[in-house]
């Protein structure tokens, strides 16, 4: 009995903090159902429990997960399943090119940075989910609007083995998106840099509620500049587009 009460909460707490996780990604229907489930495997607990203070402390975790799930409802899942139903209808890189325009990014650039995002979005690194952004073209600008989080790994090597349209170089980049910070690829697919801190001023963009730094940096950048954004969510795996500070086009993988 002690045991199957240990395993359901400490089954509960994982999944609380896969629903905080969720909600900081602006995953909120995701979130609410990580929540409701933590809920009811501290219930489960509590119902086992024969110790008293334990059994207090098991229901205030689960009353603390009900409130979170009802906050979600009720704060933010109106917007949220909205952006999902948007999010849904099937984006294709095909229609990611008509972006383009003003960018002096080339097809087969944007074609192949979107083919990596999927990957990293499928694959992850070394059995985990991570999240990572490219900004695409207008590299001189965007290299004045950003500094360096860490040494340039891209730093000093050649342009053959710096091109993102050459599937030889694919591996290096996706090692690198484990590095905090964005990358920086020229309009002609070469990668600028990786590990690169964005500066502009976050507040002058708008985007839908929940996103995290990564994504208002991204939407702030390519409002300044001709780049284009693409973003990869940790959460979910959502890749998304940016343009003139908004999200233009969106790929679930």
């Amino acid at each position: 009995m002690i045991l199957w009460r240990n395993v359901l909460s400490d089954e509960g707490r994982k999944i609380a903090k896969r629903a905080e996780k969720a909600e900081d990604a602006g995953d909120y229907v995701q979130a609410r159902e990580l929540y409701l489930e933590a809920s009811a495997k501290f219930r489960g607990a509590a119902d086992i429990s024969e110790d008293f203070r334990e059994l207090g402390i098991l229901r205030t975790f689960e009353n603390n997960m009900k409130i979170n799930a009802q906050r979600l409802e009720k704060d933010c899942m109106p917007q949220a399943l909205q952006l999902k139903k948007k999010e849904t209808e099937d984006t294709s890189s095909d229609d990611v090119a008509l972006h383009l325009k003003g960018t002096g990014v080339r097809e087969q650039v944007i074609e192949a940075v979107l083919k990596i995002a999927i990957e990293i979005s499928g694959e992850g690194r070394e059995g985990h989910a991570i999240g990572t952004a490219f900004i695409v073209g207008d590299e001189a600008n965007v290299m004045l609007k950003s500094r360096q989080l860490v040494l340039n790994p891209f730093e000093g090597h050649s342009k053959d083995k710096r091109l993102v349209t050459e599937p030889e170089n694919w591996g290096n980049i996706k090692e690198f998106a484990q590095l905090d910070g964005v990358f920086v690829i020229a309009g002609d697919g070469t990668v600028e840099a990786a590990g690169r801190y964005i500066t502009v001023d976050t507040g002058m963009v708008k985007i839908p509620r929940g996103f995290g730094t990564r994504h208002s940096s991204v939407a702030a950048i390519t409002s300044v500049t001709h780049a284009l954004g693409v973003v990869v969510s940790q959460s979910g795996g959502v890749i998304r587009i940016f343009k003139d500070g908004k999200i233009v086009a969106s790929i679930k993988p």
